[in-house]
């Protein structure tokens, strides 16, 4: 363990070393998207969820002497990184340049840097504030666990491995930042709790139901690996979740009304919000 914190906390982490970090993370988080083989599996989740990106972020602020300093290295790491991978995917991708739509939501988390740079620096103190603060990542990785628990039995093995990683990293990150048992066994303690807590309140919801109105109503679904419908007499739409992903759902009525509907499987379960 020892040795892991001189490598995890003592590596000279310089404004060069920084950018060449994120461009070399967004040369191989677009690679991997771009390969349709990996599809919905663990070796994708890089591009859409947090757990890698939370790991990169705390090596980085570890790695920094001053509080600014970890709040502007973690602020240009993403400003690089991500709309690299967007664009290095632009000419393998059939949506090209919309792509970018998505950059909006990583944009937002990426001016929320700033501030959570500077917070998560006190982690290096090494003391119950220090706890306190890692406990949102760990914590959060832990709730991500579960959610790719989920998703791998509804799609076994899918997203395992992720589900695997999250946990690992939590663990990981408690056991190589801390020096006193205390500080560990607590940290350690808010893991447990938030897993636990997040396997009892948090079922997948592998179905959803949207009624429609009166009419002839026909459907399309933009991917149909994601989801699939079933209709009813009364024009009620049923939809199931087949794999993770997002996709359009459009209804169109015999009279010409068209309603579109973006539906999202995460974790097993069906969000469903409405286009426009």
């Amino acid at each position: 363990m020892e040795k892991l914190r001189k490598y995890f906390g003592g590596y000279n982490m310089t404004w060069k070393k920084v950018i060449i970090f994120a461009i070399i993370t967004a040369i191989v988080c677009a690679g991997l998207n771009c390969i349709p083989a990996l599809d919905d599996t663990s070796f994708q989740d890089i591009a859409i969820s947090f757990e890698c990106w939370i790991l990169f972020a705390v090596f980085i602020i570890v790695n920094c002497d001053k509080w600014w300093e970890a709040s502007l290295k973690t602020f240009v790491f993403f400003l690089i990184s991500q709309p690299l991978i967007y664009l290095l995917e632009v000419p393998f991708k059939a949506a090209g340049w919309s792509l970018f739509q998505y950059y909006k939501y990583w944009f937002v988390i990426t001016v929320l840097t700033l501030p959570g740079g500077a917070i998560a620096f006190l982690v290096k103190k090494k003391n119950w504030l220090s706890v306190a603060v890692l406990s949102v990542a760990t914590g959060f990785l832990a709730y991500i666990a579960q959610d790719y628990f989920y998703a791998a039995l509804a799609r076994f093995p899918h997203h395992l491995l992720s589900s695997i990683f999250c946990l690992a990293l939590a663990i990981f990150l408690v056991l190589v930042l801390f020096d006193e048992k205390k500080h560990k066994l607590a940290a350690l303690a808010i893991i447990f709790v938030i897993l636990i807590g997040s396997a009892i309140f948090f079922k997948p919801v592998t179905k959803q139901c949207i009624s429609l109105g009166e009419g002839e109503w026909s459907y399309t679904i933009d991917d149909e690996s994601v989801i699939s419908v079933e209709m009813s007499e009364d024009n009620t739409a049923t939809i199931h979740a087949e794999s993770e992903g997002s996709t359009i759902l459009s209804f169109e009525n015999s009279d010409g009304t068209i309603e579109e509907y973006c539906i999202s499987v995460s974790g097993g379960s069906i969000f469903v919000s409405p286009v426009g």
